[in-house]
């Protein structure tokens, strides 16, 4: 059948969130039995790039602009974490919009609906050539956001470079598996780095309440850093990730016990 000059074009309707259900698998757990710190943030990544593909402003959208998206900060607030092979799932949308950031929620909840984690992220949309961040005023009307359906006590904070004590130095250097198609280090990467500066009998005992992070600036393969464990804080732990050929700040976190 031949369609009419009058046909009239199907009209785009938001998916306002998505929720997709994982098992804590083999893979996915820590040497604990847990869903591990990095595999939370890799599945935060996945939902969110698949939402966002939805609503036609994920990475392929941004990309005919000229564009890609760039996470600033993440707070996560957790309750307790799935152990393996338990199911849980990860519901998420756009929260609002703070300045040049566009802000995402997550919401963690085990197979009976009771919340475990909650999660909300900024984001910047880039410049691919210049990557100066962009205002998304573009994207705005493809955003179905929920502003009074939040995830967190509070938005992803601004966090200070600590000046206690280093009591741990880590060298790491980037390479290919580190990449990702931004041709930059993945943020999930940070977690790791981060994670890895505590001994394994240290933290087999902790438990974390909340976690803080700051994306500061882009690392690319080959590239040596020094991850710095600073001084605890009562129950508070700060690291900051620093590329050593210039001393650039590459991210700052903040663990809470």
């Amino acid at each position: 059948m031949t369609l009419g000059k009058h046909t009239k074009k199907t009209e785009f309707i938001a998916k306002k969130s998505l929720t997709k259900r994982f098992t804590v698998s083999s893979f996915h757990s820590d040497f604990k039995g847990f869903l591990s710190l990095p595999s939370l943030f890799y599945l935060f990544q996945e939902v969110a790039w698949e939402h966002a593909a939805v609503n036609h402003f994920g990475y392929e959208n941004l990309k005919e602009h000229g564009f890609f998206w760039v996470l600033s900060r993440v707070r996560v607030e957790i309750a307790k974490l799935p152990r393996w092979t338990e199911e849980f799932s990860i519901k998420t949308w756009p929260s609002g919009i703070e300045g040049a950031f566009a802000l995402r929620d997550y919401l963690v909840t085990d197979g009976n609906g009771n919340k475990l984690v909650g999660a909300t992220s900024s984001w910047l949309i880039v410049d691919i050539k210049s990557r100066r961040p962009q205002r998304p005023d573009t994207f705005f009307n493809r955003m179905p956001i929920q502003e009074k359906n939040r995830a967190t006590t509070i938005n992803a904070p601004r966090l200070s470079i600590p000046l206690d004590e280093t009591i741990l130095t880590n060298d790491v250097v980037s390479k290919i598996s580190d990449i990702d198609v931004n041709q930059h280090v993945n943020n999930t990467r940070y977690i790791e780095w981060a994670i890895n500066t505590f001994a394994l009998e240290e933290y087999k005992n902790l438990n974390f309440k909340e976690i803080d992070i700051n994306y500061l600036s882009e690392s690319f393969c080959d590239e040596f850093s020094t991850v710095k464990r600073f001084n605890k804080n009562g129950n508070e732990y700060n690291i900051v990730i620093t590329r050593q050929v210039d001393m650039k700040n590459l991210a700052v976190l903040k663990f809470l016990v």
